[in-house]
């Protein structure tokens, strides 16, 4: 049974908490478990109140409660794997999800969360089918047309995305999180002015929904408005909860005797680019200590702008602010392009750079040219970039010379069939990856750097060369929307993968202008 407890008692817990009188509605149900211990409709209801609270772990404990006592209640199975959701643990959401579907087949909404975790896992195939049986059964939740679409463009299918997109607005034209979920699509497909609506309708309607805050940031920052961007940047999801505890004003002009804290965010290449602001915080007088990524600690000590660098924030004292480093362009009013402040020189340990270039020497001769074509962990909501490599081996086909693989983590045979596509060995330093000393060593030494945007990029800027950028579109946002060269990266060469996914425009220019630059060994 799904629980023995009176009638009245849960409609007077239910109207309870339709009334928003959820402490008034637990007493009336903790009544219920003093006269019964195994109601199981009360322990449901309780792991709900404790879900809403942030309660996650006592939450799951009820709910397998009332699992236990009443295990053929497929709400119950839906309800748990939504706490396990809720925990990261998609494995085990989407086993549960599935027994949910075996007690009743019919339900929409346990579909719709099933899509949810499969979404989660990064299984966006699984979840669009979800979704769509979802909507099989009940074809007008806009929630889940939303979700359909979601899905859909992770998977590349953009005009099918929009269809489901445009659907769900048509059915819940108020819903925030569905206009801005068509905004960051049809930025997707270089539709900024649409995209701009879009987002900027999500904020009408919900103006303290952050993700279309954030995404409308990176909106103009990829199209250069940087006047606007940057304030809506600061609703970005990785600094919301320590956002309380920064700073939030535009910095002072006259900084003499401030102590600020900076703190990292983001990957390692997010570091290296926004630490490129330091330098006039620096010169507004301020003394800075910086909480860095250990793999970058040592090379950011020797910047001349950095008084102290730290592991955790905790080491610190005595700080008049403290501010994340990816805040430093809105802290210091960046209005244009005008205002970017250029790579900061990263200098290259003696001792490293020479055993460096008695290695690059013994592998081959002259131009060395460092390849890198994935970057990102692939995670959902995390950036991934990757470029088909025998497109680029082909590309590279015509120059002569000495090949190196700097790829982070690669797959097994991935180096060996890159080396058959070249036609001769690609020599693995991927290694260098663990240690970024030996990686600036390298980086500032070989000839040429062809790769996606990766940590390597930021690395070589800060050696004073140029890299080759190959970028798939999406672009981000330091990429700019368009042109062959970004002003984030001044002397970088980008090639563009076109909004229909298709690099050809792209190999063929980087293979005409290695031509161009390497005449005599082609």
């Amino acid at each position: 049974m799904a629980g023995t407890g009176g009638a009245d008692d849960y409609q007077a817990a239910y109207r309870l908490l339709g009334a928003g009188k959820v402490a008034e509605a637990e007493i009336v149900l903790r009544k219920v478990l003093t006269a019964d211990a195994e109601d199981a409709g009360a322990l449901h209801l309780l792991g709900g109140i404790a879900l809403g609270r942030g309660q996650i772990a006592a939450a799951e404990e009820l709910v397998r409660k009332a699992i236990r006592f009443s295990p053929l209640t497929p709400e119950f199975h839906d309800n748990l794997g939504a706490v396990l959701l809720r925990q990261g643990k998609a494995d085990e959401a989407i086993a549960v999800f599935r027994s949910a579907i075996e007690l009743d087949a019919g339900a929409a909404t346990i579909h719709n969360n099933l899509g949810d975790a499969l979404k989660q896992k990064g299984d966006f195939e699984g979840a669009a089918a979800a979704f769509r049986r979802a909507i099989g059964l009940s074809p007008d939740i806009a929630g889940v047309h939303s979700n359909l679409g979601t899905a859909l463009r992770a998977l590349g299918r953009l005009e099918e995305a929009e269809e489901s997109l445009r659907r769900a607005v048509e059915l819940n034209a108020n819903s925030a999180m569905v206009h801005g979920n068509l905004g960051v699509l049809l930025r997707d497909m270089a539709r900024y002015g649409e995209a701009q609506t879009s987002l900027e309708r999500a904020l009408r309607i919900d103006p303290d929904y952050l993700p279309a805050k954030t995404n409308l940031a990176l909106l103009w920052l990829l199209i250069g408005d940087f006047g606007r961007a940057w304030d809506f940047y600061r609703a970005r999801r990785s600094v919301r909860s320590l956002r309380r505890k920064l700073w939030q004003e535009p910095l002072p002009d006259d900084l003499s005797g401030q102590r600020i804290l900076l703190l990292k965010e983001q990957g390692l290449g997010d570091e290296i680019f926004f630490l490129r602001f330091a330098p006039e915080v620096k010169r507004r007088g301020a003394e800075i200590t910086y909480v860095g990524d250990a793999k970058i600690a040592p090379i950011i000590r020797r910047v001349g702008f950095i008084d102290r660098v730290i592991g955790e924030a905790r080491e610190a004292e005595g700080m008049d602010i403290t501010a994340s480093v990816a805040d430093l362009p809105y802290l210091l009013g960046m209005k244009s392009a005008a205002d970017i402040a250029p790579p900061y020189p990263l200098s290259v340990d003696h001792e490293r750079k020479n055993a460096m270039a008695a290695r690059l020497e013994g592998l081959g001769p002259a131009p060395r040219i460092g390849l890198t074509w994935r970057a990102g962990s692939g995670r959902p909501g995390e950036t991934f970039r990757e470029v088909p490599r025998r497109r680029l081996a082909k590309a590279l086909g015509a120059v002569k010379g000495t090949f190196v693989a700097l790829q982070r983590n690669p797959e097994a045979g991935e180096i060996d069939a890159l080396s058959q596509a070249l036609g001769r060995e690609l020599h693995d330093l991927t290694a260098l990856n663990d240690d970024l000393e030996d990686m600036l060593a390298a980086l500032s030494l070989i000839d040429d750097y062809i790769g996606v945007s990766n940590t390597n990029v930021h690395l070589r800027a800060g050696t004073g060369r140029p890299s080759r950028v190959l970028i798939p579109h999406p672009p981000a946002y330091r990429w700019m929307a368009s042109g062959d060269e970004s002003p984030w990266f001044p002397g970088c060469a980008v090639y563009r993968q076109r909004v229909d996914g298709d690099w050809g425009a792209a190999f063929e220019r980087l293979s005409r202008d290695l031509a161009a630059d390497f005449p005599g060994v082609s």
